[in-house]
């Protein structure tokens, strides 16, 4: 059994057509060799989408993808977690809309944009290590009220699977949200269920391929008191090759001491 394991999340930037040099096409490549090279455990993407899931699941052999688009159709754009094949057992998953209607497709808040979000729930097992939950999710871009109703969809989803079984969390993504805003602030001072930014310390992750500097921290990763007092560290995926980025986010990745 390995000693450490990798949970990563990772906004992959849509297939933009106006992105010209920074369009998936001229980044697919280098995707394909960090996964790789790092050979993650967990891989939860963000802003996957129907062109770009088929293109992982051909050339990710190792991994088993689930992938949920946002819409009414439930297609579009939407999430997608990655499990390394032959390190990690898939328990039981589902995806619930951020809503007063959580699992009605396409449902949201009147508060946010046009655009549904979504999230998902997944309990996992590491080869011979006990289970755990991973929330992989997306907030809304268009203010705090509407990621907080969002990020309380969640943190309630949290503590009903808590009813059945305690294990540990993890909640990650893309939360739309700066350090000290009112949507971080709901985080870290959630007192039903306590989390501890595990990112707090790693520096801005927006980077709009290289034009946003300094980079803004939008993308965290969250976890209970007692797993995050476990040896752990965090980078930022900063890798370029001539000028062409991962994604205009650096994706955050979490090495874990294992569970």
């Amino acid at each position: 059994m390995r000693e450490t394991w990798k949970l990563v999340s990772y906004n992959l930037r849509c297939t933009w057509d106006n992105d010209g040099i920074n369009s998936f096409v001229h980044r697919a490549g280098q995707l394909l060799d960090k996964l790789d090279a790092e050979q993650p455990e967990v891989v939860c993407f963000q802003e996957a989408t129907e062109r770009i899931v088929p293109f992982l699941k051909r050339h990710l052999p190792d991994y088993e993808l689930h992938f949920r688009g946002r819409n009414r159709e439930l297609d579009g754009e939407g999430l997608c977690t990655a499990l390394r094949k032959d390190f990690t057992e898939l328990l039981d998953t589902e995806t619930f809309w951020l809503s007063p209607t959580p699992y009605l497709p396409g449902s949201r808040f009147e508060q946010q944009s046009e655009f549904p979000r979504v999230c998902q729930s997944l309990t996992l097992r590491l080869q011979n290590g006990k289970p755990f939950r991973v929330y992989n999710t997306h907030l809304d871009h268009i203010n705090d009220e509407a990621r907080i109703l969002g990020i309380r969809q969640v943190m309630n989803k949290v503590l009903e699977d808590r009813e059945r079984s305690e294990l540990p969390v993890f909640v990650l993504g893309d939360f739309n949200a700066l350090p000290g805003s009112e949507t971080v602030n709901f985080c870290d001072t959630f007192g039903e269920f306590p989390l501890k930014d595990l990112t707090r310390e790693t520096g801005g992750t927006f980077h709009d391929f290289g034009r946003q500097d300094p980079p803004e921290k939008i993308d965290y990763i969250y976890t209970d008191e007692a797993t995050a007092r476990k040896q752990h560290s965090v980078v930022l995926w900063k890798d370029q090759h001539a000028g062409i980025y991962l994604s205009d986010h650096y994706p955050v990745c979490l090495e874990l001491e294992t569970l």
